[in-house]
């Protein structure tokens, strides 16, 4: 019994900061869509499987006739202040559905801020947040975590529904078919019960004098005059009173 209030006594004097933890939570696509845009027309079309790269069109189709394919995942962010956003990684992966050749497969992932649904547009949209490649023997093929921590930051808010973001396309003119099959992943969100300092952010120290521009004149002030003993003050009155009777 002792023991058990010697404990409970501990964790309330324990300060705070020692107390608070950080919050994962890992978030799965609200919206995932995937669009085949053929070589040969200017028509989209909405693919029921996600994927991205090139596939080459058969049939006796000549080389580099077929379509692109591009995949879009959108995700609903918890509901928290921008400045408890510790960190957010999106991850997915990817496996060859048609490739050959040794030229790797180069895709690109662009963040946007999302709005809960699925468009053509969302192919377009964002900026880049990552460069991913892959040959045709990968299995496991685009699974590095990329950090998307900024983006997550911008869009996140204490109350209320937001959404980011990723599109997946192909960065290279490689030749020959390179499409993978995808699998959408998820999107991690680390948040602490606090708010978190920025990062980079300086501590402030004593402010430094402004540098002049150059060609400023500065101003300078004169040097103190030194101080004068008794005896040497009355020198100077003698010497002054000798001049001004010549």
């Amino acid at each position: 019994m002792r023991t058990q209030a010697g404990w409970l006594l501990a964790v309330a004097l324990a300060p705070a900061s020692g107390l608070a933890a950080d919050r994962s939570i890992a978030v799965a696509p609200s919206v995932s869509s995937s669009w085949e845009f053929p070589t040969h027309t200017n028509a989209p079309r909405l693919r029921p499987r996600l994927g991205v790269g090139f596939w080459q069109r058969a049939s006796g189709a000549a080389a580099g006739v077929g379509s692109n394919y591009i995949s879009a995942l959108e995700y609903q962010l918890p509901e928290a202040a921008p400045a408890r956003v510790r960190s957010a990684t999106f991850q997915f992966s990817g496996r060859p559905s048609q490739c050959s050749g040794n030229e790797p497969v180069v895709i690109e992932v662009n963040a946007y801020a999302g709005d809960g649904k699925g468009d053509v547009n969302d192919t377009r949209a964002g900026s880049r947040v990552a460069q991913l490649s892959a040959d045709c023997t990968d299995r496991n093929a685009f699974s590095r975590p990329i950090d998307v921590t900024a983006i997550v930051r911008q869009q996140s808010v204490a109350s209320g529904v937001r959404y980011v973001g990723f599109n997946i396309r192909k960065a290279n003119n490689r030749q020959g078919p390179g499409l993978f099959e995808l699998v959408a992943g998820k999107l991690t969100v680390v948040l602490a019960d606090q708010a978190v300092a920025a990062p980079g952010a300086a501590a402030k120290g004593p402010q430094a004098a402004p540098v002049p521009a150059p060609g400023t004149r500065v101003a300078v002030a004169p040097a103190p005059a030194p101080k004068l003993t008794k005896k040497e003050m009355q020198r100077q009155d003698r010497r002054g009173f000798a001049q001004s009777d010549r």
